[in-house]
């Protein structure tokens, strides 16, 4: 049954993602009818809470944005009164005093069990799932192991050991964190337990709605930017990053890491979000963008994983990541659901803009599977075009000349979209978009020439290797005296690179010395010194 709610949400929702003048104007009278609507839980509550917050993103004036607080209020205090009662449509969806239940790491699990707005309880383990006996064996207290034994059912296993059902989250944790010294290995087997826990909100803080950074001045929104000059938007100088410092950096750092929760997603850079690395600019169009490093014991080989959040009028509307190695960043983008439809190019060029100027990369690589492979949505939006639209262009030659024979047709007014079997062939080949130059080195080309040199030397002996490669590396160079356990990772990661590459000039081995203090402390630093390290032709790329 049609309810007035439902015909008020249906009307907002068919002008909402608009951002011209006449649209401004219908959303207007759609928020005016809504604010006299009285709400109910269903779909069309669901779908409003959505466009509030895409309208509070983007604000077409003072009126329309005071209009959409005041309704986001009405809304929170709505779902408050009904907090516990809520119908199933609503979970998972990050609304205020609404639960979820989903699977975080470890880690990122740990960290939401101290979280100031919101409670964890166990809620499942996931079917199939592993053994808990197995886990358990290897933390218990040795007087214990006897219960592993036995043959119980991970629920019967936690009966037997007396662990009360409103702390099994709590001592899952406990016994995982006995292998925190074996990150990879805690992280395989708490993944594979597949906990699910419940979180439950105990303020509206936590929400999609009340998640927000500061912002110095709300932007309103006017004609949307469709067309402009990509290069020139990337080439224009970034302003300085934020001063952030104490509370106000921790702040963004929750805000960043909450994005996350609240939508049921975890990437490695939030989850292990190293607080000294965080840098905000605030951009043109009310947009800032966030980017973070990872902590040392969780940062990758060579390369850097930076992730990003972009905010828009301080709400965080797309999240994503590079892999930085020199001149090269293979790069990951997604817009959340609730603000899709706006400028979504415009947002994706500014977040290059700031790894392009930050790290001096110049050579950007988006995996098939962000518009395709693997990824039905990708097929139904066309989102080979979007990248297409903004530079990117197959790797494959073959491929790119079939890509610019199809936009030809398009162009031509055809009025045919591409098939589908068309933009699935796309998939074949990953899209890049260049700066001028030689394509940089990808981190393959480094890590298949270690494994020859490792197979050519030490006949696949990897710790006689890495051993031979670090002494070697230390009779050449004046390494620090004490190196703690992280400096001696990268000692390891640098001195396999020299070996393999044959680097033996003092300039390319003082830059890979300097790399063992540098890498697990200062992400930009380091970068600095990969850039001088590739300026040198010690490499080439085994692919284009």
């Amino acid at each position: 049954m049609t309810t007035r709610l439902d015909t008020a949400v249906a009307a907002l929702r068919a002008v909402g993602n608009r951002l011209d003048a006449e649209a401004t104007l219908a959303r207007m009278a759609c928020l005016a009818r809504l604010r006299r609507t009285a709400l109910h839980e269903g779909k069309a509550l669901l779908e409003y809470h959505e466009g509030l917050l895409f309208l509070c993103a983007h604000p077409a004036d003072a009126a329309m944005l005071a209009l959409v607080e005041a309704e986001l209020r009405r809304l929170t205090a709505f779902l408050k009164r009904r907090r516990g009662r809520h119908v199933a449509l609503l979970a998972d969806e990050g609304l205020p005093f609404v639960s979820t239940v989903t699977r975080f790491s470890h880690d990122c699990t740990r960290w939401m069990m101290g979280h100031p707005h919101c409670k964890l309880a166990f809620d499942a383990f996931s079917e199939p799932s592993l053994d808990l006996n197995a886990v358990l064996r290897l933390t218990l207290p040795t007087l214990e192991r006897n219960e592993t034994t036995a043959s119980l059912g991970n629920d019967d296993l936690l009966a037997a050991l007396h662990v009360h059902p409103q702390r099994r989250l709590d001592f899952l944790l406990a016994e995982l964190s006995r292998l925190d010294k074996l990150p990879f290995v805690k992280d395989h087997l708490y993944d594979a337990l597949g906990v699910f826990a419940r979180i439950t909100p105990t303020h509206a803080a936590f929400s999609k709605a009340y998640n927000r950074i500061p912002v110095r001045k709300t932007f309103y929104q006017p004609e949307p930017i469709r067309n402009f000059d990509v290069t020139a938007l990337m080439d224009c100088r970034l302003p300085r990053a934020r001063r952030w410092q104490g509370a106000q950096r921790a702040q963004a750092v929750d805000t960043i890491k909450n994005a996350m929760a609240l939508t049921g997603r975890e990437t490695d850079p939030a989850t292990y979000l190293d607080a000294r690395s965080l840098r905000i600019f605030d951009l043109e169009r009310g947009l800032s963008v966030a980017i973070f490093g990872m902590t040392p014991e969780r940062q990758l080989v060579l390369e850097s994983y930076v992730g990003f959040t972009l905010f828009k009028n301080g709400l965080p509307v797309a999240y994503g990541g590079a892999w930085v190695l020199g001149e090269r960043a293979n790069f990951g983008m997604n817009i959340f659901e609730a603000y899709r439809g706006g400028e979504s190019g415009y947002m994706m060029c500014q977040v290059l803009r700031v790894y392009r100027q930050v790290f001096g990369a110049r050579y950007f690589e988006v995996d098939a599977h962000q518009f395709g492979l693997d990824n039905p949505d990708g097929i139904a939006t066309g989102a080979f075009w979007f990248y297409y639209r903004y530079g990117f262009r197959p790797i494959s030659a073959a491929l790119a000349a079939l890509a610019r024979r199809e936009k030809e047709r398009i162009s031509a007014g055809s009025g045919r979209r591409s098939s589908a079997a068309l933009l699935r062939r796309f998939t074949g080949s990953n899209m890049a978009l260049g700066f001028g130059g030689s394509v940089p080195p990808h981190l393959f080309d480094v890590t298949t020439r270690v494994t020859r040199m490792v197979r050519k030397h030490h006949g696949g002996d990897r710790p006689a290797a890495q051993l031979d490669c670090v002494r070697r590396f230390a009779a050449a160079t004046a390494l620090p005296r004490r190196l703690d356990a992280h400096q001696r990772e990268v000692l390891a990661e640098v001195a396999m690179v020299a070996r393999s590459l044959n680097i033996t000039d003092a300039a390319g081995l003082q830059l890979l010395a300097g790399m063992i203090r540098t890498k697990p402390v200062d992400l930009y630093r380091y970068q600095q010194q990969l850039l001088a390290f590739f300026s040198q032709p010690r490499i080439k790329p085994s692919r284009p």
